[in-house]
């Protein structure tokens, strides 16, 4: 559960930009490999989140992953400091949590990192209130079938305390030093239906609020790029029923982020 694999590029390991995949859960390696590919020139540091409601676990795996990575710095002095954040379903919930930390675990001490980071693409997520993480939890343990499906969501709510401390806690850090991102998401989703159109009107609307003396009045005028793709597969299924296009799509972030 706190296990982070490493796969350095096949060309020119040394100088190459930094990629974080963090997985949706139960993703298993060769699942996630395939994501990777999409990365081909970048180093990659790759995660499965567990189910976890009580976001211990994830706390414990963000502080792992901040530290793995500032030793990857300081032993590849060299490298490219550019960083990248690729997040699947639950995983795109993980990344406010690992923001918060690479800005404060160890009080401060590796605050510098969030300043690499390019660019962040969120497939199948985020959440940014309690009740659609309480929804997408439901819909995910009703989706197991079984006993499971029938005696867990009810309890779910019981948790509503964490995920409102999550939502003020870590979804803030989403917001900060104008990260660009790209953002997969459909109507078809029945975990987390709506959550990603609500963040997306969400950094329209805090960049116009920012800007506002500058008549900011749509999102290509904002500091950031926001970079949305919206299929109609269900959820976690955009890369698999869409490959090219998906493909397509992170090429010319990549592109978009490295030239603004």
């Amino acid at each position: 559960m706190l296990k982070v694999r490493f796969y350095p590029s096949k060309n020119n390991k040394e100088n190459a930009p930094l990629l974080i995949l963090i997985g949706f859960v139960g993703s298993n390696k060769r699942v996630l490999l395939k994501y990777k590919e999409i990365w081909k020139d970048f180093n990659v540091f790759m995660y499965t989140p567990p189910m976890d409601m009580t976001l211990i676990i994830l706390r414990m795996a963000s502080n792992i992953l901040t530290k793995k990575i500032h030793k990857y710095y300081k032993n590849n002095e060299s490298s490219s400091k550019i960083i990248y954040i690729h997040g699947i379903s639950v995983g795109t919930c993980f990344i406010g949590g690992f923001l918060n930390c690479l800005e404060n675990y160890k009080n401060g001490k590796y605050n510098y990192l969030p300043h690499y980071i390019k660019g962040i693409v969120l497939d199948s997520g985020l959440v940014i209130n309690a009740n659609d993480a309480i929804e997408g939890f439901s819909s995910g343990f009703k989706s197991k079938g079984g006993v499971i499906s029938l005696t867990i969501p009810p309890i779910i709510k019981l948790f509503k305390p964490i995920f409102s401390d999550y939502c003020k806690r870590d979804v803030p850090y989403f917001y900060k030093y104008n990260y660009n991102y790209l953002i997969f998401y459909s109507d078809c989703d029945t975990y987390f239906p709506g959550a990603s159109k609500k963040f997306i009107d969400s950094l329209i609307s805090k960049d116009i609020n920012n800007n506002d003396n500058n008549n900011i009045d749509n999102k290509k005028n904002s500091k950031r790029i926001i970079m949305e793709q919206k299929f109609d597969s269900h959820h976690i299924q955009h890369f698999r029923k869409y490959k090219n296009e998906y493909i397509e799509s992170v090429q010319k972030f990549i592109t978009y982020t490295q030239t603004e």
